[in-house]
């Protein structure tokens, strides 16, 4: 599985971009609400993401960064960044930011589940997290600095042809309503978004 990530000028374009789907629900997930969504590379900015979940009023009671989102009902974008191709024996750096219908953003950077490490108060503000609540679904939208990408990679920018690894996921850990959904399959008998090796390749794409 490959997903393409084009460059677009701006966040206007990014309707342009290649659509995912969140439709592998796993681990006895009690619903199954339809997620999709875009990425797009904007040079100097970053990666730009819009989620969408067809979902009716969402269970949203985070107000603030850094809370526990995925408590909540939550979509969530993670991006890993390898040293040569993935491997299940080497550990990578990736980052995890994950947002509720309040436009509330949790994000962390790290190699492994355990001991990660919040993002810089700037790179919240740089991200501009934003979230749309309809009649039957809600919408966000949030921006991985380039900066952040820069501090984690040895990455300068990214070039079209680059490669690393994504997945995008839609979640609820509460019990009336908890649910597990990924664009790559994850596979693990315990529910676990935290495995880059499950990722999808990406590849920065000119449109």
């Amino acid at each position: 599985m490959e997903y393409k990530i084009y460059r677009i000028a701006d966040r206007t374009q990014i309707d342009q971009c290649e659509l995912f789907a969140i439709n592998q629900y796993l681990w006895n997930s009690l619903q199954t609400p339809k997620a999709y969504g875009r990425a797009g590379y904007i040079d100097g900015q970053g990666i730009y993401v819009e989620m969408t979940c067809e979902e009716c009023d969402p269970k949203r009671l985070c107000n603030k960064d850094k809370e526990l989102v995925y408590k909540d009902s939550a979509l969530e974008a993670f991006f890993a960044f390898p040293e040569g191709d993935m491997s299940i024996e080497k550990q990578c750096i990736y980052i995890n930011f994950e947002m509720n219908a309040n436009g509330a953003l949790y994000a962390e950077k790290g190699y492994t589940r355990e001991n990660r490490t919040l993002i810089s108060d700037v790179y919240y503000q740089e991200a501009e997290c934003r979230a749309k609540i309809e009649s039957d679904r809600w919408c966000v939208s949030v921006l991985i600095p380039e900066a952040l990408l820069g501090e984690i990679t040895s990455l300068e920018k990214l070039k079209s042809g680059q490669r690393f690894y994504c997945n995008f996921y839609k979640i609820s850990e509460d019990d009336k309503i908890q649910h597990f959904g990924c664009y790559s399959p994850i596979e693990s008998e315990e529910p676990n978004f935290h495995l880059p090796i499950c990722f999808a390749k990406a590849v920065i794409a000119d449109v």
